[in-house]
Protein backbone atom coordinates (compact mmCIF):
# COMPACT_ATOMS: atom_id res chain seq x y z
CA UNK A 1 0.00 0.00 0.00
CA UNK A 2 1.34 3.41 -1.00
CA UNK A 3 1.63 5.87 1.85
CA UNK A 4 1.46 9.42 0.59
CA UNK A 5 1.62 11.29 3.90
CA UNK A 6 2.89 11.12 7.46
CA UNK A 7 0.52 12.43 10.11
CA UNK A 8 1.55 14.46 13.15
CA UNK A 9 1.27 11.49 15.58
CA UNK A 10 3.50 9.46 13.28
CA UNK A 11 6.01 12.29 12.97
CA UNK A 12 6.19 12.50 16.75
CA UNK A 13 7.02 8.79 16.98
CA UNK A 14 9.57 9.10 14.16
CA UNK A 15 11.36 11.88 16.03
CA UNK A 16 11.36 9.83 19.23
CA UNK A 17 12.76 6.80 17.40
CA UNK A 18 15.41 8.94 15.69
CA UNK A 19 16.47 10.29 19.08
CA UNK A 20 16.95 6.75 20.38
CA UNK A 21 19.07 5.85 17.36
CA UNK A 22 21.28 8.92 17.66
CA UNK A 23 21.89 8.34 21.37
CA UNK A 24 23.37 4.96 20.42
CA UNK A 25 25.45 6.57 17.66
CA UNK A 26 27.28 8.88 20.09
CA UNK A 27 30.60 6.91 20.13
CA UNK A 28 30.81 6.74 16.33
CA UNK A 29 29.98 10.42 15.88
CA UNK A 30 32.51 11.42 18.54
CA UNK A 31 35.17 9.34 16.78
CA UNK A 32 34.41 10.99 13.44
CA UNK A 33 34.64 14.41 15.02
CA UNK A 34 37.86 13.60 16.88
CA UNK A 35 39.60 13.24 13.53
CA UNK A 36 38.86 16.81 12.43
CA UNK A 37 37.41 18.58 15.46
CA UNK A 38 36.96 18.51 19.22
CA UNK A 39 35.54 15.01 19.39
CA UNK A 40 32.31 16.11 21.03
CA UNK A 41 29.88 16.07 18.12
CA UNK A 42 28.29 12.84 19.30
CA UNK A 43 27.82 14.28 22.78
CA UNK A 44 26.07 17.35 21.40
CA UNK A 45 23.80 15.25 19.20
CA UNK A 46 23.01 12.83 22.03
CA UNK A 47 22.18 15.59 24.52
CA UNK A 48 20.13 17.47 21.94
CA UNK A 49 18.10 14.51 20.80
CA UNK A 50 17.49 13.31 24.34
CA UNK A 51 15.82 16.69 24.79
CA UNK A 52 13.93 16.20 21.54
CA UNK A 53 12.62 12.86 22.76
CA UNK A 54 11.53 14.39 26.07
CA UNK A 55 9.86 17.22 24.18
CA UNK A 56 7.94 14.80 21.98
CA UNK A 57 6.75 12.90 25.05
CA UNK A 58 5.24 16.13 26.39
CA UNK A 59 3.83 17.28 23.04
CA UNK A 60 0.27 16.22 22.37
CA UNK A 61 -0.19 13.65 19.61
CA UNK A 62 -2.95 15.97 18.42
CA UNK A 63 -0.52 18.83 17.72
CA UNK A 64 0.09 19.61 14.04
CA UNK A 65 3.30 18.76 12.18
CA UNK A 66 4.57 22.34 12.33
CA UNK A 67 4.27 22.34 16.11
CA UNK A 68 6.04 18.99 16.32
CA UNK A 69 9.16 20.11 14.48
CA UNK A 70 9.17 23.54 16.11
CA UNK A 71 9.06 22.01 19.58
CA UNK A 72 11.79 19.54 18.63
CA UNK A 73 14.09 22.28 17.36
CA UNK A 74 13.62 24.51 20.38
CA UNK A 75 14.27 21.58 22.69
CA UNK A 76 17.49 20.76 20.83
CA UNK A 77 18.78 24.32 20.91
CA UNK A 78 17.82 24.72 24.55
CA UNK A 79 20.36 22.18 25.77
CA UNK A 80 23.19 22.38 23.21
CA UNK A 81 25.87 24.87 22.31
CA UNK A 82 28.33 25.48 19.54
CA UNK A 83 27.72 25.82 15.84
CA UNK A 84 26.19 22.39 15.28
CA UNK A 85 23.75 22.90 18.16
CA UNK A 86 22.45 26.08 16.57
CA UNK A 87 22.42 24.68 13.04
CA UNK A 88 20.66 21.40 13.83
CA UNK A 89 18.19 23.17 16.09
CA UNK A 90 17.31 25.72 13.44
CA UNK A 91 17.09 23.02 10.78
CA UNK A 92 14.22 21.57 12.79
CA UNK A 93 12.67 24.91 13.70
CA UNK A 94 12.60 26.19 10.11
CA UNK A 95 10.09 23.44 9.40
CA UNK A 96 7.57 25.17 11.65
CA UNK A 97 7.21 28.05 9.21
CA UNK A 98 7.21 26.12 5.92
CA UNK A 99 4.88 23.41 7.29
CA UNK A 100 2.46 25.83 8.93
CA UNK A 101 -1.11 24.97 8.03
CA UNK A 102 -0.16 21.60 6.53
CA UNK A 103 -2.10 18.68 7.95
CA UNK A 104 0.50 16.03 7.11
CA UNK A 105 4.00 15.55 5.76
CA UNK A 106 3.92 14.42 2.16
CA UNK A 107 6.59 14.46 -0.53
CA UNK A 108 5.92 18.11 -1.36
CA UNK A 109 6.13 19.12 2.30
CA UNK A 110 9.35 17.15 2.73
CA UNK A 111 10.83 18.97 -0.24
CA UNK A 112 9.81 22.35 1.20
CA UNK A 113 11.38 21.46 4.54
CA UNK A 114 14.66 20.31 2.98
CA UNK A 115 14.85 23.52 0.93
CA UNK A 116 14.26 25.54 4.10
CA UNK A 117 17.04 23.58 5.81
CA UNK A 118 19.43 24.44 2.98
CA UNK A 119 18.64 28.14 3.31
CA UNK A 120 19.00 27.97 7.08
CA UNK A 121 22.43 26.31 6.93
CA UNK A 122 23.64 28.74 4.26
CA UNK A 123 22.56 31.69 6.41
CA UNK A 124 23.65 30.44 9.83
CA UNK A 125 26.73 28.48 8.84
CA UNK A 126 27.81 30.62 5.86
CA UNK A 127 28.21 27.39 3.91
CA UNK A 128 27.50 26.17 0.41
CA UNK A 129 27.51 22.69 -1.15
CA UNK A 130 31.07 21.39 -1.42
CA UNK A 131 32.30 23.07 1.77
CA UNK A 132 32.35 19.76 3.69
CA UNK A 133 29.43 20.45 6.03
CA UNK A 134 26.03 19.05 6.88
CA UNK A 135 24.73 21.07 3.93
CA UNK A 136 26.27 18.57 1.51
CA UNK A 137 24.00 15.81 2.82
CA UNK A 138 20.93 18.08 2.97
CA UNK A 139 21.50 19.31 -0.58
CA UNK A 140 21.85 15.77 -1.92
CA UNK A 141 18.69 14.68 -0.11
CA UNK A 142 16.78 17.64 -1.51
CA UNK A 143 17.82 16.82 -5.07
CA UNK A 144 16.85 13.17 -4.56
CA UNK A 145 13.39 14.08 -3.24
CA UNK A 146 12.87 16.49 -6.13
CA UNK A 147 13.59 13.68 -8.61
CA UNK A 148 11.49 11.19 -6.64
CA UNK A 149 8.52 13.56 -6.46
CA UNK A 150 8.35 13.73 -10.25
CA UNK A 151 7.87 9.97 -10.37
CA UNK A 152 5.84 9.14 -7.27
CA UNK A 153 4.11 10.67 -4.24
CA UNK A 154 5.03 7.72 -2.02
CA UNK A 155 6.58 9.32 1.08
CA UNK A 156 8.45 6.12 1.96
CA UNK A 157 10.09 6.05 -1.47
CA UNK A 158 11.01 9.73 -1.13
CA UNK A 159 12.57 9.18 2.30
CA UNK A 160 14.50 6.16 1.03
CA UNK A 161 15.86 8.17 -1.89
CA UNK A 162 16.75 11.04 0.44
CA UNK A 163 18.43 8.69 2.89
CA UNK A 164 20.56 7.00 0.23
CA UNK A 165 21.54 10.36 -1.27
CA UNK A 166 22.48 11.83 2.10
CA UNK A 167 24.54 8.77 3.01
CA UNK A 168 26.39 8.94 -0.30
CA UNK A 169 26.99 12.68 0.09
CA UNK A 170 28.24 12.22 3.64
CA UNK A 171 30.77 9.64 2.46
CA UNK A 172 31.84 11.96 -0.35
CA UNK A 173 32.73 14.71 2.13
CA UNK A 174 35.75 12.59 3.04
CA UNK A 175 37.23 13.70 -0.29
CA UNK A 176 36.65 17.41 0.39
CA UNK A 177 38.66 20.13 2.04
CA UNK A 178 36.82 21.95 4.79
CA UNK A 179 35.99 25.51 3.72
CA UNK A 180 34.24 26.85 6.84
CA UNK A 181 34.58 26.53 10.60
CA UNK A 182 37.59 25.65 12.74
CA UNK A 183 38.33 22.50 10.75
CA UNK A 184 39.11 24.71 7.73
CA UNK A 185 42.44 25.48 9.39
CA UNK A 186 43.50 21.84 9.14
CA UNK A 187 43.93 21.93 5.38
CA UNK A 188 44.58 18.53 3.80
CA UNK A 189 44.54 16.79 7.18
CA UNK A 190 40.74 16.58 6.87
CA UNK A 191 40.97 14.43 3.74
CA UNK A 192 39.82 10.88 4.30
CA UNK A 193 37.46 11.90 7.10
CA UNK A 194 33.73 12.48 6.45
CA UNK A 195 31.98 15.45 7.99
CA UNK A 196 30.24 14.38 11.24
CA UNK A 197 27.28 16.69 10.64
CA UNK A 198 26.63 15.21 7.21
CA UNK A 199 26.80 11.70 8.68
CA UNK A 200 24.37 12.73 11.42
CA UNK A 201 21.86 14.02 8.90
CA UNK A 202 22.08 10.80 6.90
CA UNK A 203 21.31 8.87 10.11
CA UNK A 204 18.28 11.09 10.77
CA UNK A 205 16.80 10.38 7.34
CA UNK A 206 17.59 6.68 7.59
CA UNK A 207 15.86 6.56 10.98
CA UNK A 208 12.79 8.29 9.56
CA UNK A 209 12.61 5.73 6.77
CA UNK A 210 13.22 2.76 9.07
CA UNK A 211 10.44 3.81 11.43
CA UNK A 212 8.05 4.25 8.53
CA UNK A 213 8.62 0.82 6.99
CA UNK A 214 8.47 -0.83 10.41
CA UNK A 215 5.06 0.75 11.04
CA UNK A 216 2.82 0.11 8.03
CA UNK A 217 -0.45 2.03 7.84
CA UNK A 218 -2.45 -0.98 8.93
CA UNK A 219 -0.38 -1.46 12.11
CA UNK A 220 -0.11 2.15 13.29
CA UNK A 221 -3.11 3.62 15.05
CA UNK A 222 -3.39 7.40 15.21
CA UNK A 223 -5.38 8.98 18.04
CA UNK A 224 -9.15 8.94 17.45
CA UNK A 225 -10.30 12.12 15.74
CA UNK A 226 -12.76 12.90 18.54
CA UNK A 227 -9.89 12.87 21.07
CA UNK A 228 -8.28 15.79 19.22
CA UNK A 229 -11.41 17.90 19.02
Amino acid sequence: MVRTTIGAPELREMLRFTAEVLVKEEPRLNALDAAIGDGDHGITVRVGFQAVKKSMESTSACADIATMVGNAGRAFMGVTGGAIGIILGKMLICGQEVLKGRKALGVDELQRWLEAMKSTIATVGKAKPGDKTILDAVHAASVAVSISSSESKDIAEALLAASHAAKWAASETANMLCKVGRASRLGERVLGHPDPGAVTFSIILDSFYRWLVEHPIETYASPPLDSCA
